[in-house]
């Protein structure tokens, strides 16, 4: 029998890593495998890495990376197989990882230090600081990416501040993402796509920014060689990976950043010249982003919309928020009532979001800022608070009120983004919380908008798998925006559509939320 063919859509998440195989003919998935890689905070880590603290360390977020490029070997292998078993051939592995992180190795190419996430705020002074010059205005607009203390921008302005012996000693500093490529195919490369949310990248130019590195105080020579999002690559020599089922042959497509990949997999992209989206991507993993597709690049200095890369002449626009499942999957552990596995923690949060669709919470308002926030506080210092909690709240209403304090916390960064790129017609959404009906229903009432759902909480690697198609000719950008327009259902069935008395009486909520959230966050007492 003749093997069928398949894409592999490889997610390199910030804590969860996913490896999903595509029929190539249906675009259905065929066979997936998940893992979970440790963050290290505050002070988990071994006394051997003390070396990369400084400052506040309660916003310490590192991880591994040889435990990270561990994990995708793993877990690309068990999918490979396990395609293979069902009589499938990978033809193609398509990656998307999340943005943000930085890796500092020496001569030796090994790491100096762990690597730091996005969500690691110890370069928060930095930023702050370069943010409030004229300077710092003016390489936001050239790079789309906002300062603050995710990039690896700050980051670098931190280390070489705060650690110069880790920043001298370093020959090159890489994403997480550059340090698997490199293990599986041998080059220091980096996507376009990851670059552009480095702040280190100009837009216009395609090329790293000179004044960006100039204040890092490195050369481009400690960066990896900039390619496109489609480039190519063959020649795999892991041992595991060939012996799963991939060969030197198979292609491996380098793909983009985790954001821009799920709003292709969402279908949320830009046309052509002068096009824009008409939908707005919601994406709710261990963060949260609203994203919308632009033909071109845009910045705005008031709301530090970020702006990355898809592919050529086509980019992403939108804000990210700390402030996502992470903070649920925090809550259902502080809730979950004595010591138990991570798979009865898992089974506890799934029956307390279930319960959470079925309470009201009447004034019961949380903010959810456990590790800072990004759009729309920009204060990596806020902190999450419940308010007007009485003694007949249950777990659920605490769950429930966390849900809404996330979502309302979305629709304050939308009603920034609206300004900028119009009031779209429609959002789409993906992520594991979001497959729930009444968090739709949620979204729907709050945004006062029709709600539909991506099909999957996997979009990220479903836009890997279709951006490796198109980088290997199986497929075309017209043929991917023609698909888009019609593959989420077009009869409208599965739509949540707003119901006028929830959207007024959510209407007021979420002012509420943003006027106790500036209030706080301002270092005011009276609510």
């Amino acid at each position: 029998m003749t093997a069928r063919s398949c894409t592999v859509g490889l997610d390199l998440g910030t804590t969860t890593l996913k490896a999903i195989a595509f029929d190539d003919t249906s675009g259905q998935p065929i066979a997936r495998a998940t893992a979970h890689v440790a963050l290290l905070s505050g002070g988990d880590a071994p006394e051997s890495e003390a070396a990369v603290g400084g400052g506040d360390e309660t916003l310490r977020a590192e991880q591994d990376p040889d435990a990270v490029a561990e994990a995708a070997t793993v877990i690309l292998a068990q999918v490979v197989a396990a395609a293979r078993a069902l009589n499938y051939r990978v033809v193609r592995v398509g990656i998307s990882a999340a943005m943000h992180s930085l890796l500092p190795l020496g001569a030796d190419e090994r790491p100096l230090a762990p690597a730091l996430l996005w969500m690691d705020g110890r370069a928060m002074e930095e930023a702050h600081a370069l943010w409030e010059t004229s300077a710092g205005k003016a390489l936001y607009a050239r790079t789309g990416t906002p300062i603050h203390a995710m990039t690896p921008l700050a980051k670098l302005l931190w280390l070489r501040a705060r650690r110069p012996g880790i920043h001298a000693a370093a020959a090159r500093f890489v994403s997480l993402k550059e340090w698997v490529w490199r293990r599986w195919l041998g080059g220091w490369e980096v996507d376009a796509s990851i670059a552009s949310a480095t702040g280190l990248y100009n837009l216009r130019e395609n090329a790293w920014d000179s004044e960006a590195l100039r204040l890092a105080g490195i050369d481009a020579t400690r960066l990896s060689a900039l390619v496109p999002t489609t480039i190519v690559r063959a020649g795999l020599g892991d041992e595991r990976l060939l012996a799963a089922g991939l060969s030197a042959q198979t292609s491996f497509v380098i793909g983009a950043s985790d954001g821009a990949l799920a709003n292709l997999g969402l279908g949320v992209v830009a046309g052509g010249a002068g096009e824009a989206s008409d939908s707005v991507a919601l994406t709710i993993g261990t963060s949260l982003a609203l994203r919308v597709g632009r033909a071109e690049p845009l910045t705005d200095l008031v709301t530090r919309a970020f702006c990355y890369v898809l592919d050529q002449g086509r980019f992403v626009v939108g804000g990210a928020s700390n402030s996502g499942g992470g903070t649920l999957e925090w809550l259902g552990r502080v809730l979950r009532g004595g010591a138990e596995s991570d798979g009865a923690v898992e089974r506890r949060l799934s029956a307390l979001l279930m319960e959470a669709g079925e309470v009201e919470v009447g004034d019961l308002l949380c903010l959810p800022y456990l590790t800072g926030e990004r759009a729309p506080l920009w204060s990596e210092q806020a902190r999450a608070s419940f308010l007007r909690l009485d003694a007949q709240h249950t777990p659920a209403h605490l769950m429930r009120a966390a849900c809404e304090g996330i979502i309302f916390n979305a629709w304050w960064i939308a009603s920034g983004l609206f300004t900028l790129v119009g009031r779209p017609r429609a959002i789409l959404t993906s992520g594991r919380v979001l497959e729930l009906p009444w968090m739709r229903q949620l979204v729907a009432d709050v945004f006062d908008l029709p709600v539909r759902t991506g099909g999957d909480a996997d979009a990220s690697a479903r836009g890997a798998a279709i951006l490796a198609r198109i980088a290997t000719g199986a497929t075309s950008w017209d043929a991917t925006l023609r698909d888009a327009s019609q593959q989420f259902d077009p009869d409208g069935s599965a739509v949540a559509r707003p119901i006028a008395a929830h959207a007024a009486r959510y209407r007021e909520r979420a002012q509420r939320f943003r006027q106790v959230a500036e209030t706080l966050a301002a270092g005011q007492t009276a609510i």
